[in-house]
């Protein structure tokens, strides 16, 4: 007899109250389980406030526009000024030399420090002194002198010889006693006698003066001294107090405050850009100082074209295709003259096409 299957089961149905509960006969109904205690609610997260969204835009704004303004404002930095690749403070270095030789007595003076205008600066001591050139013309002038001196005397008597001549020939001629000719040469002779004496007068006070001016000389071959030329600094002192120097050696280097400027070196492509007269500014290399100045000279090829030497001269390997800008320090020079004014320190400059 063949088994016939039974029917799928259902799923009873049972309702308590107005729910329905599906109860499966596979499945063992369960008791509900009852909580006991305090009800604890998790709290849901809702939307962002329209507050915080529109803080976010606006800030998000902002941001935006600082970006588009600092790339616009790079942009035309670069489109409308220069800036040098190279630049130093430089100045007119003033050498101080031994105008005769001798042994060097410096005052006390140290690199850096400020010394004015008609200040000792050194003196040269030569008690061995024998050029025998200069003595020889020394007793040459004074032999000069002597004899020049003693011709004018001469001269003078003839002169007043020549005259009382020249008076009674004027009385004779009144007279009617001699003839013109006699008397127009009479006067002729005292011209020519006051011609003599006035040239040998002349002769001896230059020859005095010469006389004057070799004594000095000689006089400062035996001892000399140097005075500053003006208000400046002490750049370099090679030379060393009690030691012997020659003639026309270096002594001293001083910097002259009224000439300093700065040399910069820009590229070729800013040429356009580089004007005389055009206001620069010039920063220091760390950045904390700023001054202000204008170009006064352009000058192209530089390492191809012999350049001035100065204090801070230009790098021998400085590559081509530059141009040399000098420029004149309009503000106050934030260096002192313990830092030497600044010479020697490398700075930035740079020139704006629009200002």
């Amino acid at each position: 007899m063949s088994a016939v299957a039974s029917p799928p089961a259902r799923s009873t149905r049972t309702g308590t109250g107005n729910r329905l509960t599906s109860v499966s006969p596979l499945c063992q109904p369960v008791e509900p389980k009852v909580v006991t205690g305090a009800l604890v609610v998790e709290p849901k997260a809702g939307p962002p406030s329209s507050r915080r969204r529109l803080f976010f835009r606006c800030a998000r704004l902002v941001l935006t526009g600082a970006v588009v303004a600092g790339a616009g404002a790079y942009v035309t930095h670069t489109f409308t000024s220069a800036t040098s690749e190279q630049a130093y403070i430089n100045a007119e270095m003033t050498v101080l030399r031994a105008p005769i030789e001798g042994q060097l007595r410096l005052e006390p003076v140290q690199p850096g420090a400020v010394i004015f205008r008609d200040a000792t600066l050194f003196r040269i001591e030569n008690p061995r002194f024998g050029n025998q050139e200069a003595m020889a013309q020394l007793n040459w002038l004074r032999e000069l002198t002597e004899r020049l001196h003693a011709e004018a005397d001469e001269a003078a008597v003839r002169y007043q010889q020549q005259e009382q001549v020249y008076r009674l020939h004027e009385k004779l001629h009144e007279e009617k006693l001699i003839s013109r000719l006699a008397f127009l040469e009479e006067e002729t002779k005292l011209a020519l006698a006051q011609t003599a004496l006035s040239n040998k007068q002349s002769q001896a006070r230059q020859a005095e003066a010469r006389t004057r001016e070799v004594e000095r000389q000689v006089e400062l071959q035996k001892e000399t001294m140097v005075q500053m030329p003006f208000d400046g600094v002490a750049w370099t002192i090679p030379a060393k107090t009690g030691a012997q120097v020659a003639a026309h050696e270096p002594v001293l280097q001083v910097i002259d405050p009224r000439r300093i400027w700065v040399d910069a070196f820009f590229h070729e492509k800013y040429s356009p850009k580089l004007r005389p007269g055009a206001p620069v500014t010039i920063r220091a290399l760390d950045g904390r100082e700023t001054w202000h100045g204008h170009v006064e000279s352009i000058r192209g090829g530089v390492g191809r074209i012999a350049y001035e030497s100065f204090t801070a001269g230009l790098p021998g390997d400085f590559t081509r295709r530059r141009v040399a800008v000098r420029v004149v320090m309009e503000s106050n020079n934030p260096f002192d003259a313990s830092q030497f004014f600044g010479v020697g320190r490398s700075v930035v400059v740079s020139v704006n096409d629009h200002e």
